[in-house]
């Protein structure tokens, strides 16, 4: 093949993953590294396996998009391709974050960026909030991650995404973040600024994070036309963890409602989809929200905390040491307050305690670590 033909092939391969046509993407970028490998190009091997662990990634190949951005690394790193170094060891730490290894995630994010000027790359300043960002949710900061997030988007009177790709797919987590931070209001001035930028004729991609974004920051009961539209856009699998966020928030928000049997089948989906990709924090998450819709589900594995806790457990009992009502605590993070009440009825055996009153004490004697 041609220098002309490889390059076309290269510049197919990107657009297509720009366009939200991911499965395309990455069967070009595929067959673009194929010819790469056997040409010997190692610069441009970094740059188009890189973009294919990012393709892998969204279309929900997670072990493959690890594997894709571990050689993006080293092959990166002897071509001296510094950009793609950094961008490699982001795309890992947001794998960490997103697989329950915060702290893990959150060093890896730093160190990576350590005396490197990333106003010289807005897309992977933006990717760096993101993995920020999430790593902070896992660990229950949610003011913090809410303030990462945000960072992807200016602070202007109309606030427009740092970055004009990259940082509109963040929408849904700063909407989700914003609503456990209590920062509903700047959330949706954000989201309806970026809402009247953007050209009507929107992948489906695109339609599906700013109807989720809606639905998280709604107070009506709109929220549920905003949720369906959402799922009616992601009909296919190819964003399967962007989908299966969409099946968990909607069916927390039916739970909210006193609607479980509508939301069982939501947070099956949900929880399916985790259990696949590995996402330890929404698979624990799901699990106990549809064992609070009277579902069975089997024993999640989860990363625990100090004294046995998960880190949502550890955050509920907290806030319930605090003063904090079921229903407090529920509105604080978000959930039911029959999932808090479920929470806690795990959380008083792990801590050894029978009552409400001995929360504060416990949870001194089991620090975190």
């Amino acid at each position: 093949m041609s220098q002309d033909s490889l390059a076309d092939l290269t510049a197919l391969g990107g657009t297509t993953w720009i366009l939200d046509e991911t499965e395309q993407a990455v069967h070009i970028l595929g067959r673009t590294m194929d010819v790469i490998r056997r040409a010997g190009s190692a610069g441009t091997n970094a740059t188009v396996t890189q973009a294919l662990a990012l393709a892998l990634f969204e279309s929900g190949s997670w072990t493959a998009a690890q594997d894709a951005a571990d050689e993006a690394f080293w092959t990166a790193t002897e071509a001296g391709a510094d950009n793609v170094t950094l961008g490699s060891c982001v795309l890992q730490a947001t794998l960490r974050a997103l697989r329950g290894d915060h702290a893990t995630a959150r060093t890896q994010a730093l160190e990576a960026v350590r005396g490197v000027d990333l106003r010289r790359s807005l897309s992977l300043q933006v990717r760096h909030r993101h993995a920020l960002g999430m790593a902070a949710f896992v660990a229950g900061d949610h003011a913090d991650a809410y303030e990462q997030l945000r960072a992807t988007f200016t602070r202007d009177f109309r606030p427009a995404p740092v970055h004009y790709h990259a940082s509109v797919y963040y929408l849904g987590d700063l909407a989700a973040a914003a609503v456990r931070a209590g920062r509903r209001e700047d959330a949706r001035t954000v989201v309806e600024a970026v809402e009247h930028s953007l050209e009507p004729d929107r992948s489906p991609r695109m339609a599906a994070v700013l109807h989720r974004a809606a639905a998280l920051l709604s107070d009506t009961e709109d929220a549920e036309r905003h949720f369906r539209a959402a799922l009616a856009a992601l009909a296919t699998d190819c964003w399967p963890f962007e989908k299966a966020l969409t099946h968990l928030d909607f069916g927390e928000w039916l739970c909210r409602r006193r609607r479980s049997a509508e939301a069982r089948p939501h947070l099956g989906a949900a929880l399916e989809c985790f259990q696949r990709l590995d996402a330890r924090p929404w698979t624990a998450r799901t699990a106990a929200e549809l064992r609070a819709a009277g579902a069975p589900t089997a024993a999640a594995t989860t990363t625990r905390a100090a004294g046995g806790l998960t880190a949502q457990e550890r955050q509920i009992a907290e806030l319930g040491a605090q003063g904090l009502t079921n229903r407090d605590i529920a509105a604080r993070l978000y959930l039911s307050p029959r999932t808090v009440g479920y929470h806690l009825h795990k959380i008083f055996p792990k801590l050894g305690i029978r009552a409400r009153a001995q929360l504060r004490d416990a949870l001194e004697q089991n620090p975190p670590q």
